[in-house]
């Protein structure tokens, strides 16, 4: 099985006073919430439209309207 590239995000909105407080409550977050309850997005590289939510390792619909 071949390698390729994927991009990898973990978006978070944060309110802060100043962008070092916003990455300082970015890192805070992570740290709390960790892999079992924070999302992370992945989709090959270059194909940044085709991202998939996975939590703990697990791919995981986010989109509550496509609950049913």
């Amino acid at each position: 099985m071949s390698k390729k590239s994927w991009l990898v995000t973990v978006a978070l909105p944060i309110e802060a006073s100043s962008p070092a407080e916003a990455v300082g409550e970015y890192w805070r977050y992570v740290a709390e919430l960790g892999p079992g309850e924070l999302p992370a997005y992945v989709s090959p590289m270059g194909e940044e439209l085709d991202m998939i939510p996975y939590v703990a390792g697990e791919p995981t619909n986010l989109d509550p309207e496509e609950d049913d």
